[in-house]
């Protein structure tokens, strides 16, 4: 009995996790990336877009999903591994800092994902972090010594062994019972 549950619970999982995980392996995700994160105010910025709806429209958006509307892009290849590029014209007025750019295709719904670039306008990005210092050397005297560690293994093998008699001693105790025999009505 508790074989066939098993194996209808084996079944079960298996039969809702492969038409999802196959369902999830065809979902491509959008990407939308600059060729260089600087430019300034007037220039132009080159943009990659990845893998969106073949041909239907990507309109791209400053520092909004609704903010102004920059340029659209039409004729992109789309689908698994495509990628295409454009340029971008920037406003003259732009101001100077931090921007983003948002790749808005009206297209069923595109997996519920806008893709967005960050770029930089008369700037240059943010520096990387600088790593954290570490200790140049470790104190070798600091921590337990060899014979605490063997006693401290020795003392969990032993606590191991007596809590698997323990259970063990539990589970053959329940099965020795008597079991109560029906008493029959005369």
């Amino acid at each position: 009995m508790n074989r066939s549950r098993l194996a209808f619970g084996v079944a079960a999982t298996l039969a809702a996790l492969v038409p999802a995980s196959l369902v999830w392996a065809c979902v491509a995700p959008v990407s939308l990336t600059t060729v260089s994160s600087t430019v300034q105010p007037g220039g132009t910025l080159r943009i990659i877009g990845r893998e969106m709806a073949p041909g239907a429209p990507v309109e791209i958006r400053l520092n909004n999903v609704t903010g102004p509307l920059l340029t659209t892009v039409t004729g992109q290849a789309g689908g698994m591994n495509a990628k295409w590029e454009h340029d971008v014209p920037i406003p003259a007025d732009i101001p100077y800092g931090k921007h983003v750019l948002y790749g808005v295709q009206n297209y069923r719904n595109m997996n519920a994902v806008i893709p967005k670039t960050t770029f930089y306008v008369g700037t240059l990005p943010d520096a990387a972090p600088e790593p954290e210092i570490r200790a140049g050397a470790l104190d070798v005297g600091s921590g337990p010594s060899g014979l605490s560690l063997v006693l401290l293994g020795l003392a969990a093998a032993a606590g191991g062994l007596l809590l698997v008699g323990g259970l063990t001693a539990l589970a053959g105790s329940k099965r020795d019972e008597p079991q109560a025999q029906p008493v029959k009505a005369s």
